[in-house]
């Protein structure tokens, strides 16, 4: 006993020791791969993050070029359509021609031509989107044209004036275009500025027109109110909270999320650019610091950079950050920018340092219940295969897969388990499964005995079997009557019948045993109704055209029957025996008689009165039998509504009675009108026939109007 103490002290200490030692490795292990992990990824991250931002500004920096490239586009159209001579005396058409330059173009805020004498043409957009043409003279002291174009191209004059003195030749862009016309060069750009008249900052393309001799005919221009910019970047995103924005060289704020000069139309070129101080945005400003401070180191040393991305401190905040230079042909340098929070990118490391510190914790965990959960590998599949064990105690035999296990032994009995059901299931399909569970919870081996019980017994036949087997091969044969037999046991079962045996194409069944029942009767009877309404369904439906012709004759009796085990000493059968078996299957012949489906005995019919309605037929003495019975026929269940059926039944039980007091007058009236309520009965018309050959021939004194049948 002490070796034993000793040997389970040592167990328990093994398990402490096991699971110990198992719980630190996994968190060390744990650890160690997490630290490497949170590493990797925190330089995977930053640098798909820089590659974010290198496709972003490279996106950014097409779109912006697209945008600029519709004006040069514009501008050099134009530029064709005045070498057309209508035009070039045509004020009016070429004001026209810029206004559906405007219209093609949402983000054009002017296009306008003005010639070296000082004429200016040009159409422009409203802050409130309208679109206007203006025209200045200053010959004879000069003039001014303003004018709304609406929507059928017509003009609304809002005013004229004779005295004007605005020259576009003194402006910034006839300058800049003019200086570029005489160092060879075409399209010039002016900008950031603020618009003349609508107060809002802006860009302007000068095109110079130059005459072939090198002279200087006049410019075309075409601007961009670049709060277009703003809302245009507004809609990209980088990280969560991260900005996109352009500059130039002198610091302007091109386009920032959000940010729009307010304007001021009306009041000349009143208005101011803004600059970075501008921006309320610490991020920004340090973005601009640390960008120009760059800028200037590669420009020293002559190594203009096109684009780098780099970390920006900001309030206590780290940044992802980068930009790119966009050089602008014939005009100022931009620089193309985005910042996000790095938090934005890397939050995903802190959530994972908690998750690692987590998994640790379930580690140590895991390794503290590692020994029991080994000890437990065997113990539980044995728990369970315990449970299926009381499980086929109940005859409960559902299907399962093999035990998954390390355990050998474990899985031979698992597998000898398996092996057992399947045999169980496979001697179910021969005898009644209420009986082999009755077997199995009695724990009692089966017997040769039996036991006297009331019972009711069920017999069905097919009518005409025989001349159809006669026309069908055996597989037809089989497949027949597998779907019959399919369909009518559900019926049974149903009902909780007992399926005794198949005899060719008979099915006999009885109720009340194993398990006592106490309706057995009216289970009995449901269970033939609904029976010959499920073969009428299979009659009638299409796909089971084998079924068309196949009709079922049932009997059914009850009475005191022997049931139990019978056979030899080596094979038994559960089965009942006695006269009431007898009188169900002879009950079953005698349909062929009254030309009905369904035929009960006396007893089954006193003892389903109550939920049956069922009409007598008359009284037979079967084959075999010296006792007459009388026999009623089952048309419906009595919670249906089924005015016919309890027509009938009345004229039946009048009928049956005057027959039987030998008034076979009264009797055949009652018959007939059975079957003028219902013209294709069978049994109203045979036992009308027998009332009338009685009437031509009466019966002797000794005759009690049984009907002795023949014939099985």
């Amino acid at each position: 006993m002490a070796m034993a103490g000793n040997r389970q002290a040592r167990r328990v200490q093994y398990r402490v020791g096991l699971g110990v030692t198992v719980s630190l490795l996994l968190a060390s292990t744990v650890a160690l791969v997490a630290w490497a992990s949170l590493a990797n990824t925190r330089a995977a991250i930053i640098e798909l993050t820089d590659e974010q931002v290198r496709e972003l500004l490279t996106s950014l920096d097409i779109r912006v070029r697209e945008h600029l490239q519709s004006a040069v586009t514009a501008a050099e159209l134009s530029e064709k359509m005045l070498n057309n001579a209508v035009l070039r005396e045509d004020r009016d058409v070429l004001a026209r021609h810029f206004t559906e330059v405007l219209r093609a173009n949402p983000t054009f805020a002017w296009a306008s031509y003005s010639n070296e004498l000082g004429n200016f043409t040009g159409a422009y957009r409203a802050p409130d989107a309208s679109l206007h043409v203006s025209q200045t003279t200053i010959k004879d002291s000069g003039s001014l044209l303003d004018a709304t174009v609406r929507d059928d191209a017509t003009w609304l004059r809002h005013y004229e004036q004779t005295a004007n003195d605005y020259d576009p030749r003194d402006e910034e862009f006839y300058q800049a275009a003019k200086k570029a016309a005489q160092e060879g060069g075409k399209i010039v750009w002016i900008g950031p500025v603020i618009f003349y008249d609508e107060g809002v900052p802006g860009i302007t393309c000068a095109n110079p027109r130059i005459a072939k001799n090198g002279s200087l005919l006049g410019v075309l221009t075409v601007d961009f109110n670049v709060n277009f910019l703003s809302d245009f970047i507004s809609k990209l995103h980088f990280g969560t909270h991260g900005k996109v924005f352009i500059f130039d060289e002198n610091r302007h704020v091109i386009a920032y999320p959000g940010l729009q000069l307010k304007e001021n139309a009306g009041q000349g070129a009143q208005g101011k650019l803004i600059t970075e101080a501008d921006v309320a945005d610490p991020a920004f400003q340090a973005f601009i610091a640390k960008v120009t401070a760059t800028d200037a180191l590669a420009g020293s040393r002559k190594q203009a950079l096109s684009e780098e991305q780099f970390p920006v401190l900001a309030a206590g905040h780290s940044y992802v950050a980068g930009y790119r230079r966009l050089k602008v042909a014939g005009g100022p340098t931009w620089f193309l920018g985005a910042y996000a929070p790095e938090s934005d990118f890397t939050g995903v490391l802190a959530r994972n340092r908690r998750d690692a510190f987590v998994i640790a914790v379930v580690a140590l965990c895991v390794g503290l219940l590692l020994t029991m959960i080994l000890a437990r590998r065997i113990s539980v599949p044995l728990t369970r295969l315990a449970a299926e064990m009381e499980e086929v105690g109940d005859f409960q035999l559902n299907v399962r897969p093999a035990v998954k296990t390390i355990f050998k032994e474990v899985a031979t009995m698992d597998q000898s388990l398996l092996h057992m059901k399947g045999s169980l299931r496979s001697f179910s399909y021969y005898v009644p499964r209420d009986l082999v569970r009755a077997m199995l919870e009695s724990g009692q081996e089966a017997t040769l005995q039996g036991q006297s019980r009331e019972m009711t017994v069920y017999f069905s036949d097919i009518a005409g079997m025989t001349s159809m087997a006669e026309m069908m091969t055996p597989d037809q044969l089989v497949h027949l009557l597998s779907r019959y037999f399919d369909e009518m046991t559900q019926m049974i079962a149903s009902q909780g019948g007992t399926v005794d045996k198949f005899i060719g194409d008979a099915i006999m069944a009885f109720w009340g045993a194993p398990a006592p029942t106490a309706d057995h009767a009216a289970r009995a009877c449901e269970a033939a109704l609904r029976s010959q309404r499920k073969l009428a369904e299979l009659r009638a439906a299409p796909n089971v055209p084998e079924l068309a012709k196949i009709y079922a004759r049932i009997g059914i009796a009850t009475g005191d029957a022997l049931v139990g085990n019978v056979g030899s000493h080596d094979r038994f059968n559960y089965t009942v025996m006695g006269d009431t078996v007898n009188l169900a299957s002879r009950l079953e012949g005698l349909n062929k008689l009254y030309g009905t489906e369904i035929l009960i005995s006396d007893p089954t019919g006193q003892a389903l009165r109550e939920g049956i309605i069922a009409r007598p037929v008359g009284v037979a003495q079967v084959k075999g039998k010296r006792q007459c019975v009388e026999v009623w026929e089952p048309l419906c269940l009595a919670s249906e509504d089924n005015p016919v059926a309890r027509e009938l039944t009345r004229l039946f039980v009048e009928g049956l009675a005057a027959y039987l007091e030998r008034d076979f007058q009264a009797a055949a009236a009652q018959y007939e009108a059975a079957l003028r309520l219902r013209p294709e009965d069978k049994p109203a018309a045979v036992l009308l026939e027998r009332c009338l050959e009685l009437l031509i021939a009466p019966p002797p004194e000794a005759w009690n109007g049984v009907y002795i049948a023949t014939e099985k």
